[in-house]
């Protein structure tokens, strides 16, 4: 009874143990599919590649102890390697971020081209606003003055208007010179209402806009910035060799028979 008691406890401490190794390394692939997907935070301090770095070593390590490197292919090893490598590797990004300044400086004469006509036609209606104000002014004037004309000629006596200056003339001239003021506000007026129209149109996007072009080409310089800046991002956070290294770590994981020794499971998986 007691070699078949003892047999039985090997048993179950054996299927106990192959239970811990299978949920060993359910957790592992588990844990390297979300690290292979991690997204970075792009504030300063938040989550970083040093941090994804840190994560992924702590996981292998903790698996490899638990797991036991004679149990583990010399491919693991390999690959893990190669994780290291990409991990430690200079990105190279000088052509990506060549690109990105030259968008940018074209961008930059568009928003200066714009910001010139805006400052233009502001100050022209400036200009406009200032003479509209001074003619109305002067209109005024004139107008008081055509005023105590009339008044003037109207308790003129006969006698005087016989023998001395005639009146009339100064009134005519003086009707004449508010005509013409009141003509030029008008101009003013209409010139202010065209100056404002053609500010307006600056920043409109629509096809009677003169500036549609210089829209349309601004807003696709930062489209092809924008994915510029994301495929740089990528590059930087290795986001294509993080996902297929985690990948393929996670594939050779689920593998490993707990039951083989190294040389076995490498028989294993090579056939």
């Amino acid at each position: 009874m007691k070699k078949e008691e003892l047999h039985q406890r090997k048993v179950k401490f054996s299927e106990a143990t192959q239970v811990d190794y299978d949920q060993l390394k359910t957790r592992t692939i588990i844990a390297l599919d979300k690290l292979g997907h991690q997204k970075f935070s792009s504030e300063p301090g938040g989550y970083s590649l040093e941090n994804w770095t840190k994560g992924v070593n702590l996981l292998l390590d903790d698996f490899e102890e638990k797991m036991g490197a004679a149990r583990l292919p010399s491919a693991y090893a390999e690959r893990r390697r190669e994780l290291t490598y990409w991990l430690s590797k200079p990105v190279d990004l000088s052509s990506i971020d060549n690109s990105i300044s030259e968008l940018m400086q074209n961008e930059e004469e568009i928003v200066r081209k714009l910001h010139e006509a805006r400052t233009r036609s502001s100050s022209r209606i400036d200009e406009l606003r200032t003479e509209l104000a001074m003619r109305s002014a002067e209109l005024e004037e004139k107008k008081r003055q055509l005023s105590s004309l009339a008044s003037e000629r109207r308790s003129d006596s006969i006698f005087k208007r016989l023998f001395g200056g005639n009146s009339t003339l100064s009134v005519d001239a003086t009707e004449d010179g508010v005509e013409e003021m009141e003509s030029r506000l008008r101009v003013l007026a209409s010139g202010i209402l065209e100056e404002q129209k053609s500010l307006r149109s600056i920043d409109k996007h629509s096809p009677e806009s003169p500036w549609v072009e210089e829209w349309r080409r601004l807003e696709s310089l930062q489209a092809r910035r924008k994915k510029l800046e994301n495929e740089r991002l990528e590059k930087l956070q290795l986001v294509r060799e993080r996902e297929e290294l985690t990948a393929s770590i996670a594939d050779m994981i689920s593998r490993v028979s707990p039951a083989e020794k190294k040389g076995e499971g490498e028989a294993a998986s090579s056939s």
